[in-house]
């Protein structure tokens, strides 16, 4: 895991944006996939300018490949941390997910000091609800966020 940089644009676009499958669980926009997967990149660099956590890029170790994004952000209209990730679907299935969204909740309570992660998907999107459950997170209720249905997952820090 480490910051998005340019030279990510490309795979970053084709691997999360250029895929319909990997945006059917995604807010939708209207917004041309290069340009949002720029957007995306540029929104979680700036997020580190305003607190001490961001999402990251998730790169496989072996290759160097990019498999998607993972971290912390503020959601500003709920006012709650989120733990988000999206990988391309060859990495789907593989346990990457929840390693990246374990270690980003381990980073937000040991060494941000966040004291609550909150954790979204559509309810349908049921391996992302395992990765959520793998991961502590616990279902709380469900929501309507981004002009989506969603499920809403929560995790205390352990005092």
């Amino acid at each position: 895991m480490r910051p998005f940089e340019p030279t990510d644009l490309d795979a970053y676009t084709a691997r999360i944006f250029g895929d319909a499958e990997v945006l059917r669980y995604l807010p939708k926009r209207d917004t041309p996939a290069r340009e949002r997967a720029q957007r995306t990149m540029d929104f979680f660099n700036d997020h580190w300018n305003q607190f001490p956590y961001a999402p990251w890029a998730i790169v496989e170790k072996a290759s160097g490949e990019l498999m998607g994004h993972c971290g912390l952000r503020f959601i500003t209209e709920i006012r709650e941390t989120e733990v988000l990730y999206a990988l391309a679907k060859d990495f789907w299935g593989k346990g990457y997910a929840t390693e990246a969204a374990r270690a980003s909740v381990e980073f937000g309570f040991a060494k941000v000091g966040l004291e609550r992660i909150i954790a979204l998907a559509v309810p349908e999107n049921i391996a992302s609800r395992r990765v959520m459950e793998h991961c502590g997170l616990v279902y709380e209720k469900d929501v309507q966020l981004f002009g989506l249905d969603c499920v809403y997952y929560a995790l205390n820090r352990k005092t």
